[in-house]
């Protein structure tokens, strides 16, 4: 009888043929003293495309947290004293965070500017240069890694040493064929410490390493590593500001929000003043 309703009752929550009865007339999943689970309390658990074994299992899971739970509730009611059992102030102030985080939430959503232009990124790193020092090394640089017995390697190092646009084009295309991985964007910058966990280059002074090379041909292996540092920077020294730039995106936003939440509880409460709604008695 309880396999069959476990089963009748999964296949309520997901719409098919076991009808559905009363939430007075329910046959109860579990009891504890004189507290029921049913199954209405329970409809929201499942998704329509739950397969009937997921549905059971998820049950039952429920079910048994549910017993223990309320066994620790009842506990909990026999052995603390009023005073401690009093928890509408508590549940007053939770409900009202909730609130407020929820509306401040869709506030932001209707009202927040999170449109942050290349000037205002730029404007924001030079007036704010002294907490953009490094924390770590970070590098400007491109690589190919390669089969060693590819036909196109002497291809691929003339092409990679090329400043030209349509060599770099061409190389991009060749890299995509044959290359078992590779990285060409030679503009962008690299946390270094990241990029030794792709090249065969662990380095215990990674700053020696920066200063002291340059173009890298590295065999490992059945592949061979072409490497060119382009540029670098070392913990200590001043950050470079397209390193930084979605850092300070984050900033500003998250700035803004904070001005514009001021903004609105400041409105807020000039307007409840004009109109009499609040009265601080503490203040002659």
């Amino acid at each position: 009888m309880r396999n069959a309703f476990l089963i009748c009752a999964t296949t309520v929550m997901l719409g098919l043929a076991c009808s559905k009865k009363s939430a007075t007339n329910e046959e109860p999943l579990a009891r504890v003293n004189n507290k029921y689970l049913n199954p209405s309390d329970v409809q929201d658990l499942f998704y329509a495309n739950t397969g009937e074994a997921d549905s059971a299992r998820i049950l039952q899971v429920y079910i048994d947290n549910w017993i223990k739970n309320q066994l620790l509730a009842d506990i909990a009611e026999k052995q603390l004293n009023e005073k401690e059992k009093n928890v509408a102030r508590e549940l007053d102030e939770y409900r009202n965070s909730l609130l407020i985080h929820r509306y401040q939430s869709r506030l932001l959503q209707e009202r927040l500017d999170t449109l942050v232009t290349e000037e205002e990124l730029l404007a924001y790193f030079e007036k704010n240069k002294n907490n953009f020092e490094l924390a770590k090394n970070i590098v400007q640089l491109k690589f190919i890694k390669i089969d060693r017995k590819a036909s196109i390697l002497p291809e691929l190092r003339r092409l990679f040493l090329s400043p030209d646009l349509k060599s770099k084009k061409e190389l991009a295309s060749l890299c995509e064929k044959h290359a078992a991985n590779f990285f060409l964007d030679d503009e962008a910058w690299l946390d270094f410490s990241e990029v030794q966990k792709e090249l065969p280059i662990k380095q215990y002074d990674e700053e020696h390493f920066l200063r002291n090379n340059k173009f890298l041909e590295i065999n490992e292996g059945r592949y061979i590593y072409l490497i060119l540092i382009i540029a670098y920077r070392t913990k200590n020294t001043l950050s470079s500001f397209e390193f930084e730039k979605e850092r300070i995106k984050s900033v500003v936003i998250n700035q803004r929000k904070s001005d514009l939440l001021k903004r609105f509880e400041q409105s807020m409460i000039e307007k409840a003043k004009e109109k009499k709604e609040i009265q601080n008695y503490t203040i002659q």
